[in-house]
């Protein structure tokens, strides 16, 4: 019986199986640090991040809170600390700054620096001659006064941009409007010339030459401008809203509602004045924003007319005359004052806002 044998590798390719496991060896480590490793910077970058952003906050809450008394001091660090450590899992971090500048606070975290001048250790990175990392996380929150949102100055009563009247396209009358008291509005008015105010058309006085009035959250009195004449300023806008929709695009637009008018006439005042509070002769208390997506509009007195082809054919089947003014577009939703409005405004009267931006 004759046995096999094999023959011997040759002398210069011994060991070569040693030097594939040690070469795998170093991938398999390098896999197993992206794993262990990266995994465990994931985990401190979180929990820095977080002390980050609890530490912004909690600064930006406590400087709104004295915001109408005192400045808060540009260095915050030393108040950052005990929300970074709070919420790192060996109750460790460094911060490495926390300032407060114009309302706006900035805090900075890292991990520590131990003694032997190493941050994060790495565990099995160690054996590919990685032996720590700086890890880092930045937040960022303002504070201040809700001060204001910007739209058009040109404001309709509640029931006049109630969107229950008509699913879709709509025709949002402005004052002065017979239409307004014709179904489906239906709306009653406090004269019998059809205005809310007299001389009143919904259009809004505002400072500068800029389409657009504020409305602050803390008193949301606008003075009304009276009479029909379209107001210049709103020219241009018209004009960008018109090349827009030509071009395909939607315009979605704020459009200021109010509450109240005033002054009231005499034979509906009933109970306690509304317009006690109201800083002007005339003017309009804003109670919320519809927000519309305009497909054209009829304004006289200098105005322009712009109507998509749906906003045609709905005001021919609505019978439109020319002293029919106002907006054409579809109601989106109602947005309250606060959700409209953006931080920067008067502190001074309390309504005061902490939010993380970064």
């Amino acid at each position: 019986m004759r046995r096999l044998k094999l023959p011997l590798l040759p002398p210069d390719e011994r060991g070569a199986s040693s030097i594939i496991v040690a070469i795998l060896l170093v991938v398999l480590l390098g896999f197993g640090a992206l794993a262990v490793d990266v995994g465990a910077m994931y985990s401190e970058k979180g929990q820095l991040q977080n002390g980050a952003d609890a530490a912004a906050l909690a600064i930006a809450q406590e400087c709104a809170a004295k915001a109408s008394t005192a400045p808060c001091a540009a260095d915050q660090t030393t108040r950052a600390v005990p929300f970074a450590n709070g919420n790192s899992v060996d109750g460790d971090s460094g911060v490495i700054s926390a300032t407060v500048n114009a309302g706006v606070v900035d805090v900075l975290t890292e991990t520590p620096e131990k003694a032997n001048g190493e941050h994060f250790s790495l565990y099995l990175a160690r054996a590919l001659g990685f032996e720590s990392v700086e890890i880092q996380a930045a937040a960022q929150a303002t504070f201040g006064g809700i001060g204001a949102a910007d739209t058009i100055p040109l404001t309709f009563s509640q029931c006049e941009s109630d969107a229950t009247f008509v699913k879709g396209l709509q025709f949002f009358p402005t004052h002065g409007d017979k239409i307004a008291e014709e179904p489906p509005y239906n709306c009653a008015h406090q004269s019998s010339s059809g205005h809310e105010l007299p001389g009143g058309f919904g259009w809004l006085k505002h400072p500068g030459t800029v389409c657009s009035v504020h409305v602050d959250v803390d008193d949301p009195w606008i003075e009304a401008r009276p009479g029909t004449s379209f107001d210049e300023s709103c020219a241009s806008t018209f004009d960008r809203w018109a090349e827009r929709l030509d071009a395909g695009q939607e315009v979605k637009v704020l459009i200021p509602i109010f509450d109240t008018a005033c002054p009231e006439p005499k034979k509906v005042k009933t109970g306690p004045d509304p317009c006690l509070n109201s800083p002007f002769g005339k003017a309009f208390h804003i109670e919320a924003f519809a927000q519309l997506s305009i497909r054209g509009w009829h304004l006289t007195g200098g105005g322009s007319t712009y109507m998509t082809d749906d906003a045609t054919d709905l005001s021919t089947a609505l019978k439109l005359k020319n002293s029919d003014t106002g907006l054409f577009g579809e109601f989106i939703r109602r947005v309250s004052l606060v959700e409209a409005a953006t931080m920067g405004g008067p502190v001074k009267y309390g309504a005061l806002g902490v939010m993380l931006t970064q």
